[in-house]
């Protein structure tokens, strides 16, 4: 990894580092939700947690390239990988949480439609920022 000169702060700027920090936390509270109690109540009459993980290791592994792709220079064959990975498993848990399982419209259209449109802004920032690499 090289150092990247010539950094500007500029709102692309701003943004891949609020989404870097966003991924990683979201992946360290993935992570240690995962040995809760409860996970392992819901573990043990067999629920399924891969894909929790799997998404948890992404996210850890994406925010830490997104932060220290601002200053130093990342494999660009690494991230574009780490960004398709992360863009594909977001937009299946927006298809799990937001369209199937019995949850379209679900609680009520309204709380639907803003958690549609949240889970959207980070879908179209993995791809806006994850642009540069691909």
């Amino acid at each position: 990894m090289a150092t990247k000169s010539g950094s500007s702060f500029g709102s692309a700027f701003f943004l891949q580092l609020s989404l870097g920090a966003f991924f990683l936390m979201l992946g360290i509270m993935g992570l240690g939700d995962y040995d809760s109690g409860l996970s392992k109540a819901a573990r043990f009459f067999g629920r399924d947690d891969t894909l929790r993980i799997v998404m948890a290791v992404v996210e850890i592994v994406i925010g830490v390239v997104f932060v220290l792709g601002l200053f130093v220079s990342v494999s660009a064959a690494l991230s574009r990988i780490l960004v398709i990975a992360l863009f594909a498993l977001w937009a299946l848990y927006m298809l799990l949480n937001l369209f199937l399982n019995k949850s379209f419209l679900e609680p009520n259209t309204v709380a639907w439609l803003y958690n549609l449109s949240w889970h959207s802004v980070i879908l179209i920032s993995i791809w806006a920022v994850g642009g540069r690499y691909l």
